[in-house]
């Protein structure tokens, strides 16, 4: 479940912004999204033998977004459909490079321990037996270390 939150979560900024361009509705495109993730959640299996992994969720939600509006009886073009990408390359680096921002920041407002933590789990791909013997910790308070780091994370992301 990890690799699958790992790799597939990042993609959702992306795949919430061709569904909002197909859609033009974010409401709508929240539940495409959620159902795109559902059927990659599904197929889960399968994945592993996707040479392009960002491409394939893309896809899902596209033909996600394509059915919501055959079953709304709505029309869009193959030229639109076909373009999306082309066109929102701009803004989804500079959406992406905003979000990395404003995580960059958050991570500096960590202490120290719990910064090194989250950044040996989740960027160096570190297991919590290489986190004990880097940080000098038990199995424990590894873990402990890591849950208060993303709890403090989240805390900031929605601002409570």
């Amino acid at each position: 479940m990890n690799h699958f939150l790992d790799t597939l979560l990042p993609l959702q900024p992306l795949m919430q912004l061709t569904a909002e361009k197909l859609l033009h509705s974010a409401t709508d495109a929240e539940d495409v999204v959620q159902d795109a993730f559902a059927d990659l959640w599904e197929n889960r299996r399968k994945l592993q033998h996707v040479k392009n992994l960002e491409g394939y969720a893309v896809q899902s939600v596209k033909n996600h977004c394509i059915s919501l509006m055959r079953r709304r009886k709505e029309t869009v073009s193959l030229a639109d459909i076909a373009n999306l990408q082309e066109e929102d390359t701009a803004a989804e680096v500079a959406l992406i490079e905003e979000r990395s921002r404003k995580l960059d920041c958050m991570m500096n407002q960590l202490p120290e321990v719990q910064r090194q933590a989250v950044q040996m789990r989740y960027i160096d791909q570190l297991s919590h037996e290489e986190m004990q013997q880097r940080l000098g910790m038990s199995s424990s308070n590894v873990y402990t270390t890591l849950s208060r780091a993303m709890s403090a994370l989240k805390t900031m992301i929605h601002g409570r």
